[in-house]
């Protein structure tokens, strides 16, 4: 945050999707908490809040198997990577972007059902999108060894997802890094291997 004479601070938070202190999970409320101290703290600050990260899905799939957290509806899924890329655009030139917030998106919104056909079509096997109710997602997180408290926060998300609240893109990474974030097919070619094996 320091740095030479003459230079301020600024921070770069990552928040979640939706922060709000009426979101509908609580890991956005909570989220909300922190935003609104650092907007208070005097520092220079700009807040990401980004949608749902692709890399998500390199552990939802099991066998044939793709789970996750979209229900029946769709996302602007975005690859993390381009999430730090946003983040290190704006620190090169902060007073671009202070007081900013930003939910930065992929270039599609997807279904899993998409998700699902795009990773068979990559790995060349198949596989098929398994929907779960939020209570499923739950128990299902559980028995995978995930705590109480994480595995009812992403059933709480589940519901989110579900009822179409990530269905949007925007151009914010374009508009931060001057380039179009990864779509969803060039995220799996990337991750090829991963998505065969698991």
């Amino acid at each position: 945050m320091g740095g030479p004479a003459g230079r301020r601070g600024h921070i770069v938070r990552l928040s979640a999707i939706g922060a709000a202190h009426d979101a509908p999970t609580r890991n956005g409320r909570l989220h909300a908490l922190s935003d609104a101290e650092l907007q208070q703290s005097g520092i220079p600050w700009t807040i990401l809040r980004p949608s749902h990260f692709m890399q998500n899905l390199l552990g939802a799939k099991a066998g044939e198997h793709l789970y996750g957290l979209l229900g029946d509806s769709r996302a602007g899924v975005v690859d993390a990577r381009d999430i730090a890329a946003a983040g290190a655009a704006i620190l090169a030139a902060p007073r671009q972007h202070e007081n900013m917030v930003y939910t930065p998106t992929g270039p599609e919104s997807i279904s899993l059902d998409q998700a699902a056909d795009e990773i068979a079509r990559a790995t060349g096997q198949p596989v098929r999108y398994v929907p779960q109710s939020p209570e499923q997602a739950r128990d299902g997180l559980l028995q995978a060894g995930l705590d109480q408290w994480s595995a009812e926060v992403l059933a709480e998300y589940r519901v989110a997802y579900g009822s179409g609240w990530g269905d949007f893109t925007n151009d914010h990474v374009a508009r931060i890094t001057g380039r179009q974030p990864r779509t969803f097919a060039e995220f799996v070619r990337d991750h090829r291997e991963h998505f065969a094996s698991a």
